[in-house]
């Protein structure tokens, strides 16, 4: 009986430690959605002619803080991005994230490329347009 005892309490201490010691890994960061104020015509954001700001929305799980860069359409034009804003998470459950931006050209054709950081990033685009 008293072997039986001892490997009870053995199996179970052995079971507790290694749950205790199993790591949890963080899920990486997911965009639900991205949009604006504006409709979408297409793949293309259409600005209308006047506009002064515009408001890009994000919903995203297991994110903390979005980046927002606009960049050139075109190929290889990353290096040409310029970070227009970003927002931080408030709460736990806080998954919107947005800013609004003050369109200061006359014209645009370009990209709005997020970055969703948390345990990895995650990343997305949309594109404008206003002639």
């Amino acid at each position: 009986m008293m072997i039986l005892k001892s490997f009870v309490v053995l199996s179970f201490l052995t079971s507790f430690h290694s749950v205790e010691n199993q790591k949890v890994v963080p899920a990486p960061p997911k965009i639900i959605s991205f949009d604006t104020d504006y409709p979408k015509n297409g793949i293309w954001v259409q600005i209308p002619k006047g506009a002064k700001k515009i408001k890009f929305n994000v919903r995203a799980e297991n994110t903390e803080t979005v980046l927002f860069w606009i960049m050139p359409t075109g190929t290889q034009t990353w290096k040409e991005r310029k970070l227009i804003g970003y927002d931080i998470k408030e709460d736990d459950k806080d998954n919107q994230f947005s800013i609004t931006w003050t369109i200061e050209r006359p014209s645009l054709l370009d990209h709005v490329h997020i970055q969703a950081l948390g345990e990895g990033i995650a990343n997305d685009t949309i594109n404008l347009i206003r002639e």
